[in-house]
């Protein structure tokens, strides 16, 4: 029988252990913090640091923008999504990085806010004291925030561009969150609209076009490029197309006016956001998630694990 001395030892063997492991997975100063958290301990104020950056690159206070009335843009963004996103990866900084013309070196960045004593911000702004964020932000009409935020790095950290929709949905019922918001700071958009589109992606997954015998990138290859003849425009889309499809990178396929409709591409997949026939209702109950539908058009296969075969029973 083990003796109390050894029982005693073998205890304090097991408790370091685990206190080493505990050691090993303690959060660092950097990581990304979770939106939701930040806001609901009153550590950062939404608008101040990346959120409302596709508006304020244009002009708008980045001071005043938050205070917009609640029908504004800047309140369904703050209030609507960010202060119940309970997620810590990072977002997009901008969400019409287009046209080119517009767009500057936060174009593809993505964002999070993190501790006041990480010092590798990689081109975030580091935080002030309340008294400088209140003089600041009201007074001098800067952005100004008591807490930290970095320029994400896609090898370290969470990114919401690499998830796939599957995650994304997750993630959109988890904090109750529109789908469109997330999608729009999840995924770079460009300014193609799905019927420009269309005809590429229809013919890519057709099946007297699709060659299973073939990868992704030589079944696009093998559709032919429309002639300059007809405009310049077509052989455009085309050429972005192959490109997005080929890279595989989820991609939005931007709307008219920039509306919440759209559709995503996903490599051959195409996936449509709809507003749910009680999309309103949704919206006014406050169950954003249910304002919007994410419906795979073609190009998906399915991921739903079919229930295990009862072999006793058949």
């Amino acid at each position: 029988m083990m003796s109390k001395a050894a029982s005693a030892l073998a205890s304090l063997s097991l408790a370091r252990a685990l206190a080493g492991q505990r050691q090993e997975a303690k959060s660092t100063a950097c990581d990304c913090l979770e939106f939701a958290a930040v806001y609901y301990d009153n550590l950062a104020s939404c608008g101040r640091a990346k959120e409302l950056y596709f508006l304020t690159k244009y002009g708008a206070s980045e001071a005043y923008a938050p205070t917009e009335p609640i029908a504004g843009l800047p309140h369904q963004v703050c209030n609507n999504f960010f202060k119940n996103f309970k997620n810590n990866s990072c977002v997009n900084v901008d969400l019409y990085s287009f046209p080119s013309e517009t767009s500057d070196a936060s174009a593809g960045q993505s964002w999070c806010y993190v501790s006041n004593e990480c010092l590798n911000l990689n081109g975030g702004t580091f935080a002030t004291n309340k008294l400088g964020f209140a003089l600041g932000g009201w007074n001098n009409l800067q952005s100004t925030s008591n807490l930290s935020w970095k320029v994400c790095d896609g090898n370290s950290d969470s990114v919401l561009k690499d998830k796939t929709m599957d995650e994304l949905i997750a993630i959109g019922a988890e904090s109750d969150v529109s789908m469109a918001m997330l999608l729009r700071y999840a995924y770079p958009a460009v300014s193609i609209t799905w019927g420009e589109a269309r005809d590429f992606m229809e013919t890519l997954n057709d099946a007297d076009h699709w060659n299973d015998a073939l990868s992704l990138t030589d079944n696009v290859n093998a559709i032919a490029t429309p002639p300059s003849t007809w405009g310049t425009r077509l052989p455009f889309v085309y050429s972005t197309l192959s490109s997005i499809v080929t890279s595989e990178q989820g991609t939005i396929l931007d709307s008219p006016g920039h509306r919440d409709e759209f559709h995503v591409v996903i490599g051959r997949e195409v996936w449509e956001v709809k507003r749910s026939d009680q999309g309103n209702m949704a919206y006014l109950a406050g169950k954003f998630y249910l304002e919007f539908e994410v419906l795979c058009r073609f190009g998906c296969s399915s991921t739903a694990r079919e229930a295990p075969l009862d072999l006793l029973t058949q």
